[in-house]
């Protein structure tokens, strides 16, 4: 009886933090470039003796990112970009590659370089990619192979790779990852499409049915443990 509480606490806490995670998903439905998150959940198990086996119940072992792409929405924004297929755009990060699949760019008021929401450089192949200010976005075009002319000088390129495993990717916040040790990058080409970005792959219908189903589990699993509990009060005074 004490350890169905057990699992039954286990259960409720790991029930809770899928709750979380459907919740943050939720969140970034249309945020670009946002990854679905999803649990890897096992069942915990104690060797007590070679006859008896304890069940300890479930527990979030690893968070895994769902690479997916997600829903591209076309605009009339020349610096609004997306990746057919695999792969990520890369911006700096103190020194370190920034990977997202977020294709929203703005030129800096100041450096005239291209750069995402939050001032970020995406990296050229040659470095920052400059456009001077006498240049309006209606003259910028960006080919598949991430060139980028303004007018009809080429001004740069953008860097944008492929991993063979992107499971072996690092998130960093609710956007991007950084390549792990076992990071290995592809050979193959990434395609890059203008005027349009990609949103999140995160499925809201899915999301919502998947919340409520994790809802009412987490209310039968609690009445579960509350009527064990109680059966056990009862044992004890009697």
């Amino acid at each position: 009886m004490i350890n169905g509480l057990y699992s039954g606490a286990a259960a409720m806490q790991t029930l809770a933090k899928q709750q979380e995670l459907i919740s943050s998903n939720l969140m970034h439905a249309n945020s670009s470039g946002h990854r679905r998150v999803q649990p890897a959940i096992k069942q915990r198990f104690e060797e007590t003796s070679p006859n008896t086996t304890l069940d300890l119940g479930p527990e979030v072992e690893a968070l895994t990112s769902d690479f997916t792409p997600g829903r591209i929405t076309p605009t009339e924004r020349p610096l609004d970009i997306s990746i057919a297929g695999d792969g990520f755009f890369v911006y700096e990060n103190g020194g370190q590659p920034y990977l997202t699949r977020n294709g929203r760019l703005f030129r800096d008021p100041v450096s005239n370089t291209l750069v995402n929401e939050e001032g970020v450089p995406i990296r050229g192949e040659n470095g920052p990619i400059t456009i001077d200010r006498d240049v309006s976005d209606r003259e910028i075009t960006i080919s598949s192979d991430g060139t980028v002319s303004a007018g009809d000088r080429e001004v740069g390129r953008i860097q944008a790779v492929a991993y063979e495993n992107n499971g072996t990717l690092i998130p960093v916040g609710a956007l991007g990852f950084t390549p792990g040790p076992n990071s290995v990058e592809s050979d193959a080409p990434v395609k890059i499409t203008q005027f349009g970005h990609e949103l999140s792959n995160v499925q809201p219908v899915s999301e919502l049915i998947a919340l409520i189903v994790n809802t009412r589990q987490h209310e039968a699993v609690e009445k579960a443990t509350r009527t064990l509990s109680d059966s056990l009060k009862e044992y004890i005074r009697s």
